[in-house]
């Protein structure tokens, strides 16, 4: 059994992995939001859960909406002997490249500075930093069968990142490079016959790849998912998220918060509310709002209203599922 938990993080991704190890529990974190000066919802969670040790930490590309709250936690958990066994990128590159990830100085400076924590406390033996591609051998067992693999990016996409192909569309913070994108991760957490896929902002041409290879998507069924990019239309691919093997009830769940991008998009909203094996969820909205939209698809203004975020719906408007074989429950 697995919990996985989307954080309510506004614009940007946080996720929390859950597991068991015998008697011991596990947790890894999957992006770091923060959302002010004084709300980064992932360290309240480690706070909270009196969390002793992180079994890893993962930043899936190098844009501040998913790396922005790392060096707080990072730096908590050195205060507390809190034990981080490994940090886990897709940028096996330079410094200089990761800095092409931005256009500001200020985030440059900031993505700088995390890495070269990073690498200061790998030498002192405090940490081990790991880079991931879509290598089928890279593989975490986590609780009861379940494992973890990553299906992007690829060497290809890599490649794209390091010459300087132009991303096909800049839906960006006009810091952030779109650019950064190719280097977007897709996790797979699956046991035999249960699959959840997590894409991060990963771009639709990507998922076309991955529906040609065909193999590694298509062996078990998918019970949750995330829409990639906030709900971006032109990170959208119909056909991707229409041929995945599913569940007669699959969770898509959308990590987004208030926004000038319109995510998410009329069109990726339509898609998964009307697919009859999708149930739609965002992180933007309570559960009463979210059923009420759920109930009535026509009803695209009940969708699209927004939830201010503050301390207390930060925490109601977390998205919470347990995954065991073949089962999905929202909790």
């Amino acid at each position: 059994m697995v919990n996985i938990i989307f954080k309510n993080v506004g614009q940007g991704d946080s996720i929390i992995i859950e597991w068991k190890e015998g008697l011991n529990n596990k947790i890894g974190i999957i992006d770091c939001n923060q959302v002010t000066s004084t709300l980064n919802p992932v360290l309240q969670h480690v706070i909270k859960s009196k969390t002793k040790e992180i079994e890893f930490l993962f930043l899936s590309h190098p844009h501040k909406d998913h790396y922005s709250g790392f060096m707080e936690l990072i730096e908590y958990c050195l205060s507390n002997q809190i034990n981080i066994k490994r940090f886990i990128h897709t940028a096996n590159v330079s410094i200089d490249y990761l800095m092409a990830a931005s256009r500001s100085i200020i985030e440059k400076k900031e993505l700088s500075k995390l890495y070269e924590l990073l690498m200061d406390m790998r030498d002192r033996g405090l940490i081990e930093l790991h880079t991931v591609d879509d290598n089928p051998d890279t593989v975490k067992n986590l609780s009861e069968g379940f494992k973890l693999a990553f299906l992007a990016p690829s060497s290809q996409e890599i490649d794209k990142y390091i010459r300087g192909v132009a991303f096909p569309f800049d839906e960006e913070d006009s810091t952030s490079n779109p650019n950064a994108n190719w280097l977007c991760s897709i996790i797979k957490i699956y046991n035999d016959n249960t699959s959840i896929i997590l894409s991060s902002d990963v771009e639709s041409q990507v998922l076309k790849r991955l529906n040609k290879k065909n193999g590694r998507l298509k062996e078990q069924k998918s019970i949750l998912v995330q829409v990639p990019h906030h709900g971006a239309k032109k990170n959208m691919n119909k056909s991707f998220w229409s041929g995945l093997r599913k569940y007669p009830e699959t969770y898509a769940v959308i990590s987004v918060g208030k926004n000038g991008y319109k995510h998410p998009s009329k069109e990726v909203i339509e898609f998964f509310t009307n697919h009859p094996n999708y149930i739609l969820e965002r992180t933007d909205l309570n559960a009463q709002t979210s059923q009420l939209a759920m109930a009535n698809s026509a009803k695209l203004n009940i969708i699209s209203k927004k939830v201010a975020i503050s301390p207390t719906n930060q925490i109601n408007n977390d998205l919470s599922y347990q995954v065991s074989d073949e089962n999905c429950i929202k909790i």
